[in-house]
């Protein structure tokens, strides 16, 4: 690739990501969740209802009615807190970036404003007042503060940069974000199986493993991994966001990815099924036997390889990008859904 077309495609993701940036754009977005997670989850239902025989369609609506209701209310719920007539009952885990009222201050004041095009002048105060700029704007406002300037970081006082002063606060609260739709969802799967006059003392073992299984492995233990990039790029006070970023992400392919299947299917075997199985207890007389057949009720699918694109968006989060918060929820609903269905792909049951 020319050097021309490399800088251009530079220049452009870092237009992108100021554009991304926006307080006002992260609200939007935030606001448009709601409605966009209960479409999904709605749109979802049917096909998955409409995809069973005729005669199981009834129950089918049900159940998934439930553990989707379930699921995204207790998403929302972890996301943007519990208000009841203005009283707060608890707050959200999920908050919104702030604008920097003095930076656009000191931009719309001598010496900035005087040499500002009026074109420009106004990108800014359409900030102030709380609007979106477009990617054009952001783009044409970045090139003046370069031209006029000399200084494109000037932007910075417009559209702040992303930062996040407390990753490892930032991964509990992730940790949080995942569990409580995770809880939701099988909380919403007894509630169906109760509608449907189904056992569900029967199926809740299922539940509870699978609960346990997209926790451990899709979530926790890659936060987990994560965490210890970043406690690794602290120790050598390593402040490059690119290098921070790749090392939390090698943190979460080698402790999620690689390590999670194995060490969530570990915890099925040896601390859930002997709850709820007495026979399974004999097994932990034996070391050996504590690491047999470990996959054989849950092996990792594509699927399961492919939620790991919440890791991704994780460490974003993690490392400023505030504009992830409010996808969170939608990413972590999938395996909130599986554990309310009580997934379970092995041969035994």
């Amino acid at each position: 690739m020319p050097v021309s077309s490399l800088n251009a495609l530079k220049n452009s993701a870092k237009v992108f990501g100021k554009y991304l940036d926006q307080p006002a754009l992260v609200e939007k977005l935030y606001n448009a969740m709601p409605v966009v997670l209960t479409g999904t989850a709605a749109g979802y239902g049917v096909y998955d209802t409409f995809k069973a025989k005729p005669e199981e369609r009834k129950k089918r609506a049900v159940k998934n009615a439930s553990v989707l209701g379930f699921t995204v209310a207790s998403a929302l719920l972890a996301t943007r807190g519990l208000k009841i007539k203005g009283k707060e009952i608890f707050e959200g885990i999920i908050e919104l970036p702030q604008k920097d009222e003095q930076g656009l201050k000191e931009i719309l004041t001598k010496p900035f404003a005087s040499k500002l095009s009026d074109k420009a002048r106004g990108f800014v105060e359409r900030v102030q007042e709380d609007k979106v700029l477009k990617f054009g704007e952001v783009k044409e406002l970045m090139k003046e503060f370069k031209e006029k300037f000399k200084d494109e970081k000037l932007i910075s006082k417009v559209i702040p940069e992303p930062e996040s002063e407390a990753p490892f606060a930032d991964l509990l609260k992730l940790s949080w974000l995942g569990l409580i739709p995770v809880l939701g969802g099988i909380a919403g799967g007894v509630v169906g199986d109760k509608l449907t006059k189904d056992d569900w003392k029967k199926h809740f073992p299922d539940k509870v493993k699978e609960g346990t299984y997209q926790y451990l492995n899709n979530i926790a233990l890659c936060n987990v991994g994560a965490g210890l990039g970043a406690l690794t790029m602290n120790a050598f006070d390593v402040k490059s966001k690119t290098a921070r970023f790749a090392a939390m992400m090698t943190g979460v392919l080698g402790v999620g990815l690689v390590a999670g299947n194995a060490i969530a299917n570990f915890v099925g075997k040896n601390v859930i099924n002997p709850i709820f199985d007495k026979d399974k207890k004999a097994e932990h007389k034996s070391v050996k036997n504590m690491f047999k057949n470990l996959n054989s009720e849950r092996h990792p699918e594509a699927l399961d390889v492919s939620l790991h694109l919440d890791d991704v968006a994780s460490v974003g989060f993690v490392s400023g990008l505030k504009w992830i918060g409010p996808v969170l929820p939608m990413l972590y609903s999938v395996s909130a859904y599986r554990a309310g269905i009580g997934y379970r792909n092995g041969k035994e049951k």
